[in-house]
């Protein structure tokens, strides 16, 4: 992910580290705006699908996984060159663990994320009104009592498991060849997950998702 708060590995002289340290700020303020920004529209986006359509039928679960899945594919590439657009706390969790975030940068984006998931729900309330509301709670995820929390549990490892693979074989492995495709695999791997989990607890892998609704 393009971030300029990312640690600095191999670098060639500690003299190059110290003059780093002292230019860039310890908190990238735009990152976080820009992580703000897009979790509010995401979730707007997802769960304002999930509010109009609902997920009852298969048709109608295909269309609120397109629709989360394109919000994120759409989104990341949009801020992707301020923040790296991870619009999800355990995307950026992920990146801290793997030291490609720092801890300070990963707490603020993530404090932003949950904030914009807040206004989103607020936004939310006056562009669907509860009469017209499908899921009667802004899309918010609720176990399906067949399943169990169990399974929705493993489900919910499963599919975070899923995308923060893809997020890091294709954005952060250098290795890696998607080049400008990265953002079409991120959101192809949410889209996947929600067909997945829609039917089990209304998909979240994502705590910013559920947290605003």
């Amino acid at each position: 992910p393009a971030d300029d708060t990312r640690l600095r590995v191999g670098s060639d002289s500690e003299e190059e580290q110290s003059s780093a340290s002292e230019t860039t700020p310890a908190v990238n303020l735009k990152a976080a705006l820009a992580e703000f920004m897009a979790s509010t529209m995401f979730v707007i986006i997802g769960c304002g699908t999930a509010c109009n359509y609902g997920a009852g039928t298969p048709t109608t679960k295909l269309i609120v996984a397109f629709a989360f899945g394109m919000g994120i594919l759409t989104l990341a590439y949009a801020i992707s060159h301020l923040s790296g657009g991870q619009i999800n706390g355990a995307v950026t969790w992920s990146l801290v663990i793997g030291g490609e975030l720092t801890l300070l940068q990963g707490v603020v984006n993530v404090l932003a994320q949950l904030s914009g998931s807040v206004l989103a729900a607020l936004i939310l309330t006056q562009v669907v009104s509860c009469d017209n509301d499908i899921t009667k709670n802004l899309g918010s995820n609720v176990v399906n009592p067949k399943y169990g929390d169990l399974h929705a549990l493993i489900g919910e490892a499963i599919g975070t498991f899923l995308l923060t693979m893809v997020v890091f074989e294709t954005a952060v492995n250098p290795a890696s060849g998607s080049g400008p495709n990265t953002c079409l695999a991120i959101g192809f791997a949410v889209f996947l997950a929600h067909l997945l989990l829609l039917p089990i607890d209304g998909c979240s892998i994502n705590p910013t998702r559920s947290f605003g609704p």
